[in-house]
């Protein structure tokens, strides 16, 4: 049986010239001897480089597209790949229209978001001249959508994804094609089977714009927010009658904050943001990031509803009867009664009216704390200690 041994213990030039025989070494013996300790050293790097050949091969089998990620693939970030994993379960790759509408059907009321995606095309917008799509700056915008959508992958748990590949691919194509898709990358936004909305292209704002349409059609954000935790979707008169109805419960201050919430019902502002579902304008997703933070950070004061004008005749009845004629539309009531209208999409005048109401009603929310001020003697104490720690490192200091 051969046995090999790690390379400092193999007799060296010195070793060799000096044996206890004094006899210099036969040269073919010694071209032999060399050849078997190399291949005793080489073989096993030789394995491991085809071990990690094979894993890379297995990664890239399970490269996940656009609204995923292609920067988690190293396994030995242990935090980066199980994030990877979990996208990955939760994507559906789609071949065949049959796939498709299996998908919608189990998907159920949920948004179903679909992206359909070509390793060899990256357009950066629709009327990007077409002869420049693909080259190797816009694949690399497509790689940062990719990272950027991979948390909306993670996070939006009650959101279906199904990602179909063209590449390679003629059902796909075929797909695609019914789809009414030509360009690649598009995103397309469905609910119950139906087609919401879509975005074409991977330019500038595509990853915020996306995000704002799972936000707005799915309901869900960042960390597990939930946007019906903090809005009421009203599909009939008698929802809203409700909503309009309730009061909102008084609330602590929040951490860094002093002063509680606490308003009579009479002096509480309900809002009702009034838009669209299908081919909803750009204003009514754009806007509805700063409808949830209101929400959130006004709670105790105000109380928020949705209601989308082509949801059913009821809803568009709802809309007549506030005077509605564009979307998004925002509508404040007091005590039951109309007391401001804002129809449009700037993020500052919503707020501005909001905060208008709230000084005229003498509405008090909750303050920021003012840190306590420390004396003169304890600034100059931590500067005599800061001093120190600078003389005993050997260093000059500015205290």
């Amino acid at each position: 049986r051969r046995v090999f041994y790690p390379r400092r213990f193999l007799p060296t030039r010195h070793s060799v010239k000096n044996n206890r025989n004094n006899k210099q070494r036969d040269p073919p013996a010694m071209a032999a001897q060399a050849l078997s300790a190399s291949s005793a050293i080489v073989a096993p790097a030789a394995r491991r480089v085809g071990l990690k050949a094979k894993q890379a091969r297995q990664q890239r089998a399970f490269r996940v597209n656009a609204i995923y990620t292609e920067s988690a693939r190293v396994p030995s970030d242990n935090r980066r790949w199980k994030e990877t994993e979990r996208v990955m379960e939760r994507t559906q790759e789609i071949h065949t229209s049959q796939e498709l509408s299996a998908a919608f059907q189990l998907a159920g009321d949920k948004l179903v978001m679909v992206a359909v995606e070509s390793d060899e095309e990256c357009t950066i917008s629709e009327d990007y001249a077409a002869s420049t799509a693909g080259t190797e700056t816009d694949l690399e915008q497509c790689k940062q959508l990719s990272s950027s959508l991979s948390r909306i992958a993670r996070e939006a748990d009650e959101v279906a994804f199904l990602k179909v590949e063209i590449v390679g691919d003629n059902d796909a194509r075929a797909l695609a094609k019914e789809l009414g898709v030509t360009t690649y990358p598009t995103y397309q936004y469905y609910k119950r089977g139906e087609l919401l909305w879509q975005h074409v292209g991977a330019g500038a704002g595509a990853a915020q714009q996306l995000a704002e349409g799972v936000l707005y059609y799915g309901g869900q954000g960042a960390d597990g927010l939930h946007v019906s935790d903090y809005i009421t979707e009203c599909t009939s008169k008698s929802e809203l009658d409700d909503f309009i109805q309730s009061c909102a419960a008084p609330q602590s201050a929040p951490d860094g904050f002093v002063g509680d919430i606490e308003v009579p019902c009479d002096k509480q502002l309900a809002v009702v943001d009034i838009g669209m579902d299908k081919n909803a304008p750009a204003g009514c997703m754009n806007i509805f990031p700063a409808v949830l933070s209101l929400a959130r950070n006004t709670m105790g004061f105000t109380r928020w509803a949705r209601i989308a004008v082509d949801a059913n005749a009821e809803c568009k009845d709802i809309a007549k009867h506030f005077n509605v004629t564009q979307v998004p539309a925002f509508v404040f009531l007091a005590g039951g009664v109309v007391v401001d209208t804002y129809q449009g999409s700037d993020r500052i005048e919503l707020m501005n009216r909001v905060l208008k109401f709230q000084q005229a009603n003498g509405v008090v929310l909750p303050q920021r704390m003012t840190p306590k001020r420390m004396s003169t003697a304890e600034a100059k104490e931590i500067a005599r200690a800061a001093r120190e720690r600078a003389k005993a490192q050997g260093r000059k200091s500015g205290w």
